[in-house]
């Protein structure tokens, strides 16, 4: 039975294939279409956890717990860390190991193996981007002996305010692997990377993994993919 007859096969529509094919290199959202990370960390659990934190200390500002409930996590750790420096250390590390307790019990994506293979096997360097703590990224990978397949990881640095954005990690990755990088496919199931690729003139390709819906996804402009399986089979 031929390829295009089996009827397993995912299915790749032309324009996905464009654009996958625009772009020599591959930047991976590491929660969510890499690991269900939200799954196993809880929907609000950083915010809870700094709202808490924040709200046992004595003198706080009451607009810090208006920014936490409006702008979240991220937001406000830049804020206390350009302000209340001791603060924010504290708050940091309360995420971080969140953070890291969620990535060592997230499952793999489906398919994540067969596609970084595909990857190594088209001559594709690969990249992860993520907004968690790097440490937590990095045990994750390390603990499903992911690491040997990827050539970068750019991912939040405890305070370092540079490592805090979309757009920075995108860019970081991209110099780490040593590409432009408007050779990079970025794969996400976010609607704000996929904005955040397009501002940098890479290649985004949405990815159906429960973050954001296919009509959102679609509405920033870029491919969607039902899941990893169909990319591998686009790469090859």
């Amino acid at each position: 039975m031929t390829a295009s007859a089996q009827p397993n096969r995912p299915r790749v529509r032309p324009h996905v294939a464009r654009a996958v094919g625009r772009a020599r290199h591959v930047v991976l959202d590491f929660d969510g279409v890499m690991f269900d990370v939200l799954a196993a960390l809880g929907p609000s659990a950083r915010e809870d956890a700094v709202t808490a934190l924040l709200a046992n200390r004595e003198h706080r500002p009451r607009p810090m717990l208006i920014s936490l409930a409006t702008f979240g996590v991220h937001r406000t750790l830049e804020f206390l860390a350009q302000y209340e420096p001791d603060h924010a250390a504290e708050a940091e590390g309360l995420v971080s190991g969140l953070e890291l307790d969620a990535a060592l019990t997230a499952r793999p994506g489906p398919g994540l193996p067969r596609l970084l293979a595909a990857c190594a096997a088209t001559d594709r360097k690969v990249a992860v981007v993520s907004d968690l703590s790097e440490p937590a990224v990095l045990a994750a990978l390390h603990a499903q002996a992911l690491h040997p397949h990827l050539g970068a990881v750019a991912a939040r640095q405890d305070l370092d305010l540079s490592t805090f954005g979309f757009d920075d990690n995108i860019e970081r990755a991209a110099a780490l692997l040593g590409v432009a990088v408007t050779d990079c496919l970025v794969v996400t199931g976010s609607c704000r990377l996929l904005h955040a690729a397009r501002n940098l003139g890479a290649v985004g390709l949405g990815c159906e993994c429960g973050r954001d819906s296919r009509k959102h996804l679609a509405g920033a402009q870029a491919a969607v993919v039902a899941g990893l399986a169909t990319l591998t089979r686009a790469l090859t």
